[in-house]
């Protein structure tokens, strides 16, 4: 072998050296980081969520690694695309964030996207927590906790308070997001109002994300109904719905659920009179940069606060270096009773919370706090 070809030899093994050890660098520095997966979406009503939790999960971020991370490893943001709500664009996300980006825990929402993806979670031992207020969430996954209340807690709330300060409300319509979240809260709200004696008297249907709902409310208007309740995913559509109302007469009562705290409710004029959701309160006793941070991007902010705030807990009392989902899940639930900065949650071994409610009403561009419902009140 020639002098020549024996120095090509040792530049090639120098150069594969190179770039083993980068490559053994480069895991390592993505080992030294804890990826917390964090859904996120650009379409009309998931993007409002998405945008509140990842401020919200920013906030608690910076915080945690402001002190130096936990155990020693900071926390790092992995966004995680489902879409416009949509399970199989979500499963694609999710195994990437699982396979390359090797998030150790999950926060999620939409009921089809949640239920669908279940198994996977669970196959890959992530810890998932989910907003979504769909009743078969839990049940399709094992690793997966509550953090809203469900649609059952929703329409049981909404109906005590339409009897106690609307008694002239004696039928209702539902409008609905025609999938599996908007179909069970529309059976929901049917059951909890009509245990009061309010009689639902029409529901009709529509896509995700319509650009139009004259001819749904147009329809649930023919039933002459005393009040409306919304269920679409939230966002846009929720403002859409309300305006479509009054631009067709209806000046009765409108109602929704956290999906109607948003800016886009905040800024809506027309929201001002007979209109209320329910939603989650920010305490006087949260952190100032939450409840500022809440007035801007809307209620799912304190979610992603709390999202993190729970995993870091969770990863620092677990220990080790093998984070488990399964190990993060049991001491959860095994610890139950949890006071965050923000809320108290009572987490069940079944994967439901028990968690405050409040009542808002509209004005002056914000929200208006009415009544804070406390978890055993609702229960």
């Amino acid at each position: 072998m020639s002098i020549n070809e024996g120095c090509r030899r040792l530049w090639r093994l120098a150069f594969l050296f190179t770039i083993a050890a980068a490559c053994i660098g480069g895991d390592k520095a993505r080992a030294d980081d804890l990826p917390l997966g964090i859904c996120q979406s650009t379409a009309q009503g998931p993007a409002k969520f998405s945008t509140a939790l990842w401020k919200g999960a920013e906030i608690a971020i910076s915080e945690i690694n402001a002190q130096g991370g936990v155990n020693g490893r900071k926390l790092k943001p992995v966004p995680v695309d489902v879409g416009n709500n949509d399970p199989a664009q979500a499963r694609l996300s999710l195994n990437k964030a699982i396979d390359v980006d090797k998030i150790v825990t999950l926060v999620c929402w939409g009921t089809n996207v949640m239920v669908q993806n279940g198994p996977l979670i669970d196959e890959a031992d992530i810890a998932a927590f989910t907003t979504s207020s769909g009743t078969g969430v839990v049940k399709a996954s094992k690793l997966t906790q509550q953090l809203e209340a469900v649609t059952t807690l929703y329409c049981k709330v909404s109906a005590k308070h339409v009897k106690a300060q609307y008694p002239d409300v004696k039928t209702f319509a539902v409008l609905y997001v025609n999938y599996e979240f908007g179909i069970e809260m529309r059976d929901k709200c049917a059951d909890e109002f009509g245990k009061l004696g309010i009689t639902l008297v029409a529901s009709e249907g529509h896509p995700n994300a319509p650009p139009d709902l004259r001819a749904q409310v147009t329809k649930l208007l023919e039933a002459k109904p005393d009040a409306i309740y919304l269920a679409p995913i939230g966002g846009g559509t929720v403002a859409l719905g309300i305006r479509t109302a009054r631009e067709l007469g209806f000046d009765g009562l409108l109602v929704t659920y956290g999906a109607g705290d948003t800016p886009d409710i905040y800024n809506l004029k027309v929201a001002e009179k007979n209109f209320f959701f329910v939603g989650n309160e920010v305490p006087e006793t949260a952190p100032d940069v939450v409840k500022q941070t809440t007035a801007t991007y809307g209620g799912y902010t304190p979610f992603g606060y709390e999202y993190v705030w729970l995993a870091a807990k969770l990863i620092k009392e677990a220990g080790g270096s093998e984070i488990s989902g399964k190990k993060l899940i049991a001491k959860l639930r095994e610890e139950g009773d949890i006071q965050t900065p923000v809320n108290r949650y009572i987490f069940k071994a079944d994967g439901n919370t028990s968690r405050p409610l409040a009542i808002f009403t509209i004005a002056n561009g914000g929200r208006k706090l009415e009544r804070i419902l406390s978890a055993s009140e609702i229960e």
